[in-house]
C-alpha cells in the first residue's frame, strides 16, 4: 500500500470517528438537556412523545454524518454551512419542549407556544431532517 493511500485511509477514519463523537455528543448533550432521555437536572413539562426521540436520533445521525463529511472534504468545498445550521437549529425546535424553552416563552407566551407552535413540531421535524439530509447529499456530492 502506498503512502498517499495510507493517508487516505487515515484521514478518512479521523473524518469518521470525529462524525460519531459528533453525533453521540448531539445527542447525549441536547436529550439531556431537552430531558427527552431522563435526568435529575431538567425535567420535561410537555412528555416526550415517539416523534421527539425519531427526531433526535435522527439529527443526531445526520448532523454526525455531516460534520464527518464535512471534516474530509473540508478543504474541497465551502458551501452548506449555513443550510446545515439552519436545519439543526430547527431540529432542535422539533424535538425540544416548547414551554421548557425560557426564552420562547419570555417572547410569545406559553398560551401562544402550545396553540399555534406545538401542532406544527412534526412539520417542523421533517422540514428540518430534510434540509439536513440534503445538504449531507450535496456534501457527499461536491
Amino acid at each position: 500500500m502506498s503512502l498517499k493511500k495510507k493517508k487516505e485511509e487515515s484521514r478518512k477514519r479521523k473524518s469518521a470517528v470525529l462524525g460519531s463523537m459528533f453525533g453521540i455528543g448531539f445527542f447525549l448533550l441536547f436529550g439531556i438537556v431537552t430531558a427527552i432521555t431522563p435526568n435529575s437536572w431538567f425535567t420535561r413539562m410537555i412528555p416526550a412523545n415517539q416523534l421527539d426521540w425519531i427526531f433526535l436520533i435522527l439529527s443526531s445521525l445526520l448532523i454526525g454524518a455531516y460534520i464527518g463529511v464535512d471534516f474530509y472534504k473540508k478543504k474541497t468545498v465551502r458551501t452548506c454551512n449555513v443550510v446545515a445550521t439552519s436545519g439543526s437549529v430547527g431540529s432542535f425546535l422539533a424535538f425540544a419542549c416548547p414551554i421548557c424553552n425560557k426564552l420562547l416563552v419570555a417572547l410569545f407566551g406559553a398560551t401562544v407556544l402550545l396553540t399555534y407552535f406545538e401542532p406544527y413540531r412534526p412539520i417542523l421535524g421533517i422540514v428540518s431532517n430534510t434540509l439536513l439530509g440534503v445538504v449531507l447529499y450535496w456534501r457527499i456530492k461536491a
